[in-house]
């Protein structure tokens, strides 16, 4: 009778998908007008064994404007604008280092954060209105229309010039942003007082 020892080696078969952490963030933010802002970072496992369980990352969509290093984090590649897009739906993909790997692919949010980079622009750069002589205190004699692309700001107005003397009132109108970190916007205001015309009826008879 004899005795030998036989060492069995189990070899590893690529039969498990990369696997995201679901815990993680899905949706995420960045700042517009600045390249190279981390934006997040995903994660993912192979159980697999050797280079089958080697987990590789790559951006599917958006290739020019993200990108995505060995460990997950990924980056802009360029400045965003926030006003020529808010959001971005990012496909991540996940593979092991099979020969023929297996994917995973995992779906993030990207909102895009707006900066106040936009001064408030009026709708006309001149405005004339003519307002009757003896018109009440009060009155509305022009409303203006002012845009702002930068979100969430509030508009002030405010009269820059001393009004003018005579039937003729002209001056400066300025539009400032709450954040007061671009230029203001400004228009030209010219109103005219003008007269009121009567007409008085006389009844003619005729005998």
């Amino acid at each position: 009778t004899s005795i030998t020892t036989v060492n069995i080696v189990v070899t590893d078969v690529n039969d498990n998908n990369p696997k995201f952490d679901l815990n993680l963030p899905r949706n995420l933010t960045v700042q517009e007008e600045e390249a190279n802002m981390f934006v997040g970072q995903v994660t993912a496992t192979d159980p697999d064994a050797g280079a089958n369980g080697l987990v590789r990352y790559r951006i599917v969509n958006h290739l020019g404007v993200f990108t995505i290093n060995e460990n997950g984090s990924i980056f802009t590649t360029v400045p965003l604008d926030r006003e020529l897009r808010s959001r971005y739906d990012l496909i991540v993909e996940a593979s092991d280092g099979a020969v023929d790997p297996r994917r995973t692919t995992f779906t993030l949010s990207v909102l895009v954060i707006d900066i106040d980079d936009n001064s408030p622009e009026f709708s006309q750069k001149t405005y004339i209105v003519n307002v009757p002589e003896n018109s009440p205190v009060g009155t509305v004699v022009l409303r203006f229309s002012v845009r702002e692309l930068s979100v969430l700001q509030t508009l002030d107005f405010e009269d820059l010039d001393s009004m003018g003397t005579g039937s003729t009132y002209t001056f400066l109108v300025e539009a400032v942003d709450q954040a007061g970190t671009m230029p203001p916007g400004e228009a030209t205001v010219t109103i005219r007082i003008t007269v009121r015309s009567y007409v008085t009826l006389y009844s003619l008879c005729l005998s």
